[in-house]
């Protein structure tokens, strides 16, 4: 008779699901998110948008790569961190599962939410194996009440299915990543990070307050693989399938003129074949997704212009308030799953034809 209830409760521990995945919002296009600098010194390459807020001294780009969207201290940037704001706190809100010793290396760790003890510091030495166990949903959550930091050559592996997608180091403090560190998942700090020398990331470099510095770096945003990953239903350790949407909503323009690059005399293109406009004109927008329409955002150059919930409205856009150059048209949109797109339209405004007097006599 005792033999038969403690069996179900074996296996009911042994089922137990680990920690849902924190929801980064808008922050989650990023690559680097910064407060007040983001300073690069060399060829970092940033695989991913790269934002600030509220501060406005981005430098080093050139000579670095940014293979995305920069937004500084604009609408996107100002909610993306508004959205990284909710995400630390709810990842340093988790109840935790178990205490980390003053340095990780040398450790493998499976899902579970692990918080730093008597050292409020966290160092990695080596290598910190993360072991999904088979499950592509499994969450890993660092809460460190200070600092981070990792020595040269130190390492974060993944085995068995597991994702930097799905891991999160909330830092209460700074983070600092040594020369070579090769590290997985996604640093949330209250202050700043610096990268030191030919690290390689993959994840996210979110900084709250302070300054994100690279020296030679390459920054990947993590993507979760087709089916796992937030907003699939399966928390770690979960065994529930796909949700009923993955994907973001499908945004189309209508009567955006130029939707090819245009090039300009400065944009790094010769300024032959532009394609451009000097007239006012009207952007159709139309949305499509199956789960429903939760918030749409429309942009010019970064600046919020409109906010609705419809999936088909029109935007007048008065081409002659705008510098003469290139602009951009982006449409921020979220489904009522949760999944998030951003589509953006390039248009140009040309300068007027200067008008040639016709002389008569």
């Amino acid at each position: 008779m005792l033999l038969a209830l403690l069996v179900p409760l074996v296996l009911a521990n042994t089922a137990q699901a680990g920690p849902p995945a924190v929801l980064l919002g808008t922050a989650d296009s990023f690559a680097v998110l910064g407060g007040s600098t983001i300073t690069n010194t060399g060829d970092s390459v940033v695989n991913g948008d790269l934002g600030l807020h509220p501060g406005t001294s981005v430098t080093g780009f050139p000579p670095g790569t940014v293979n995305g969207e920069t937004h500084v201290n604009d609408a996107v940037a100002e909610q993306a961190k508004t959205d990284l704001t909710t995400a630390y706190k709810d990842a340093a809100g988790r109840p935790f599962s178990a205490t980390l010793p003053p340095d990780a290396g040398g450790r493998t760790l499976t899902t579970g939410v692990y918080r730093t003890g008597s050292v409020p510091s966290l160092g990695l030495t080596g290598n910190l194996t993360l072991d999904a166990q088979g499950d592509p949903n499994a969450v890993f959550i660092f809460q460190i009440e200070s600092t981070l930091t990792t020595a040269t050559d130190s390492s974060v592996s993944l085995i068995n299915g597991a994702q930097a997608c799905n891991v999160y180091w909330q830092v209460g403090s700074s983070a600092t990543l040594g020369t070579r560190t090769a590290f997985k998942g996604n640093i949330l700090a209250l202050t700043s990070i610096s990268v030191n020398n030919g690290v390689t990331v993959d994840g996210r470099l979110l900084a709250r307050n302070g300054a994100v510095t690279l020296i030679n770096d390459t920054v990947t945003r993590s993507q979760c693989a087709p089916g796992t990953g937030p907003g699939t239903g399966a928390g770690g350790g979960g065994s529930s399938g796909p949700g009923p949407d993955l994907t973001g909503p499908n945004v189309q323009f209508i009567g955006v003129p130029g939707v090819r690059q245009p090039p300009f005399p400065g944009d790094g293109r010769p300024p032959a074949n532009t394609v451009c406009t000097t007239r006012n004109f009207t952007a159709r927008v139309r949305i499509r997704d199956r789960a429903g329409i939760r918030s749409v955002r429309v942009f010019i150059d970064g600046r919020l212009v409109r906010r609705t919930s419809r999936t088909r409205f029109s935007l007048r856009i008065n081409v002659r308030g705008l510098r003469v150059g290139p602009h951009r048209l982006t449409v921020v949109a979220r489904d009522r799953a949760g999944n998030r797109s951003v589509t953006t339209r390039r248009f140009g405004r040309c300068a007027l034809p200067l008008q040639v007097p016709r002389f008569t006599g």
